[in-house]
């Protein structure tokens, strides 16, 4: 078990203690091995920083290695690890005793002491050849030890349930030696039962997310290669892979983020990466160097998906309960949307589900998700501020039923902990074996059916180490363990819960500067997608782009995100104004009905399908609806509208584009038109007018052409 609390002394027998230095103890001790200290602490012990024993002495020692992984009548225990010097003290005669503590841990409460313990505890094994002299470990050096300690000589009261163990090292310095531990490390082992004596099962369901936070250009190339360093040898992804593929088939839940592995596809088939500056200005950035190694682990993926049940999350793991407060459930639409079509396209027969950072939830967060498509909601049992366990029940409930607005709503339980202890980003593949064995044969003691069920969730950013670290299997092959997928899980009868359910201190709000540049990238992403004639693939990249946006693992360089979400947002906004139209500055209607031309253009690579509308200020002019236009890419329309008047005088006109959902867009072109109405009494009159004059006209001719002929006049003499 990882160090997770400061370090205590530990009291061991004078005759073991006053051994003088390079005097053998006892019988023939596995050889030693010195070599130079990490620069880095890679034990991955689950500790988050270094203990104040350390602090002191310098000296650290790991438990790498405990076989078997439970304790068994007849079979030795064998223990390996290191012993490491950070410190300047020269350290001499060093030896690493085992210590376990007599009674087992039966119960809940137990457990919880177990890891909450800052004493002493427990026996060490002084049997002489079962302790291990390491002898010096100089400043800056580390020492393996190994320890083989047979069943019998384990001060342990034989008693089911599970046993406290630790290793402690002892060791001197230029003033002498003391009683006190000067490194301890310790971990929890259960003892298995006897062969002949009936048990009752723990059904684990072991929760495994394969998410990180992925962040791209609205180009679609890659900001840098942070993803691809966690997907390759030593990455965290690579490490977690690992650990899939060396458990024992349907024994995990693997929860994907189909945003990541989109994203990893995308890499496997070549890559660029490019800074801000370049992607700004156009610019192709360079080739990712991580194509073989995205296609590698996606190969490795494959094959654990393979052999463990799929759950999808949610595309980029939406943050439901700050998008359902800021009133835009569009982001939860979108990702689920997004991953109900990645399934599709896949072929993978999957639910959907909803589970943020750190499991964080709301009510109205859930409903949200729900109302979207997304079945499963995983929350942390912390957002339940009034979750408390059921009748006899050592434990809370793993499955709850909500009452919301919509109705009722099944959530499921993430435990904090796990056998008494956090689950962490640290936790190695030895800890957390050790740990479930644990859970599940405390929980087959109790006497309450509903504890007999457990769900295992793993942090998020969980890496098990290099290799995937120590398997899982013997965990799984366990007796006491049975091995469920969720669905099994959930079909029992939930708990209902009616305290709020609200965000912890660990789970803090997405940034309101975040969410406004995704309101606006939502608001200009719609209207472009409905604008374009063939839209399928534009809403998919829509979908995907508005999802990562609100993505719960905003925390990875938030400034970054924002920024990307922002230039998203304006590059949407660029490409509408690319459609526009025109007209007359100024139109004169002297009937009560005429026409005027409109030009409507398209720039954009892509054909586009429009509604004109033309809205004058005075209700008294009408314009004549116009048909829906389709434009080719680069294409220039020109139109006459027919406007229809029954008054006189001057009115504005305002025409502007809109998408086929009438969602409007673009400059709108502004004009007036002056209306002339002309009576038929006047046209009449006016009409009588114009006959009086022609007549007239005639008259007058007729009369010169009988008084003077047809010959023209002479003209005067000079």
């Amino acid at each position: 078990m990882a160090v997770r609390r400061p370090l205590v002394a530990v009291t061991l027998a004078v005759s073991a203690l006053l051994a003088p230095s390079g005097t053998a103890v006892g019988g023939p001790v596995a050889p030693t091995t010195t070599r130079a200290a990490p620069l880095v602490d890679n034990h991955r012990l689950g500790r988050a920083e270094p203990d104040k024993l350390e602090d002191t002495t310098g000296l650290s020692v790991t438990l790498d290695a405990l076989r078997p992984a439970v304790l068994t009548p007849g079979k030795r225990l064998k223990v390996k690890g290191s012993v490491t010097n950070s410190g300047q003290i020269q350290w001499r005669n060093a030896k690493v005793y085992l210590d376990v503590a007599y009674d087992p841990a039966t119960t809940r409460a137990a457990l919880d002491e177990f890891a909450d313990t800052d004493v002493r505890f427990g026996s060490p094994v002084l049997t002489i050849g079962l302790f291990d002299e390491i002898g010096r470990v100089r400043p800056g050096t580390t020492v393996d030890y190994r320890l083989s300690i047979p069943f019998d000589e384990l001060p342990i009261s034989g008693d089911p349930g599970v046993y406290h163990i630790g290793i402690s090292v002892l060791a001197e310095n230029r003033v002498g030696r003391d009683s006190d531990a000067d490194a301890r490390v310790e971990t929890i082992v259960a003892l298995r039962p006897d062969k002949t004596e009936p048990v009752q099962h723990t059904r684990v369901v072991t929760l495994v997310p394969v998410v990180a936070p992925v962040i791209r250009h609205p180009s679609g190339t890659f900001v840098d290669e942070q993803l691809i360093t966690t997907l390759s040898a030593g990455g965290q992804l690579r490490n977690l892979v690992d650990v899939l593929n060396r458990a024992p088939p349907n024994t995990l839940e693997i929860v994907a983020d189909p945003a990541l592995l989109q994203a990893v596809r995308d890499m496997s088939d070549g890559y660029s990466v490019a800074t801000m500056k370049q992607d700004k200005e156009g610019e192709q950035g360079r080739d990712g160097s991580g194509q073989q190694a995205a296609n590698d682990w996606l190969a490795s993926f494959d094959a654990a998906a393979a052999r463990q049940d799929v759950l999808l999350m949610a595309w980029g793991s939406p943050d439901a309960a700050a998008f359902a407060n800021a009133h835009m459930p569009v982001v939860v639409n979108s990702a689920v949307t997004a991953s109900q079509t990645y399934a599709l396209e896949r072929r993978i027969i999957a639910p959907i589900v909803n589970w943020q950072a750190n499991g964080a939830a709301t009510r109205r967060g859930l409903v949200e998700a729900r109302a979207a498509g997304a079945v499963i909601s995983m929350v942390s049992e912390d957002n339940f501020a009034n979750l408390d366990a059921v009748a006899d029940s050592q434990y809370p409930p793993t499955l709850v039923t909500v009452p919301t607005i919509q109705g009722p709503l099944t959530a499921t339980m993430l435990a904090r902990s796990l056998a008494g202890r956090q689950l962490t980003s640290d936790t190695t593949t030895l800890d957390l074996r050790q740990e479930l064995i644990a859970e599940a044969t405390v929980r087959s003691l109790s006497s309450d059916a509903s504890d007999r069920v457990a769900v295992v969730a793993l942090p998020f950013d969980w890496n098990p180490g290099p290799d995937g670290g120590e398997s899982l299997a013997p965990a799984y092959n366990f007796r006491v363990v049975r091995p469920i997928d969720l669905e099994t899980a959930n079909h029992r009868e939930p708990s209902s819960y009616q305290g709020p359910i609200t965000r912890t201190t660990a789970q803090p709000a997405i940034p309101a500067d975040l969410i406004t540049a995704t309101a606006g990238l939502r608001d200009s992403g719609i209207t472009l997608t409905e604008v374009l004639t063939r839209k399928s693939e534009a809403i998919v990249d829509f979908r995907q782009r508005l999802a990562v946006a609100g993505s719960s693992l905003w925390t990875s360089r938030t400034n970054l995100r924002i920024m990307i979400v922002r230039r998203e947002a304006r590059q949407a906004a660029q490409q509408l104004r690319k459609v526009t139209v025109t007209g007359p500055t100024f139109v004169a209607l002297s009937s009560d009905s005429g026409s005027f031309p409109l030009t409507v253009t398209n720039n954009l690579d892509e054909a586009v399908t429009v509604n004109i509308n033309v809205r004058p200020a005075n209700p008294a002019l009408q314009i004549d609806p116009i048909d829906q236009l389709e434009l080719d890419p680069g294409e220039t329309v020109d139109l006459d509208a027919v406007a229809r008047a029954d008054s006189s005088g001057v009115t504005q006109v305002r025409v502007r584009l809109s998408t086929t959902k009438d969602r409007p867009f673009g400059n709108p072109w502004a004009f007036d038109i002056r209306t002339t109405q002309i009576g038929l009494a006047i046209w009449v009159v006016m009409g009588l007018g114009m006959v009086v004059l022609l007549v007239a006209a005639a008259v007058r001719i007729m009369t010169r052409i009988r008084t003077t002929g047809l010959r023209p006049r002479e003209r005067p003499s000079p």
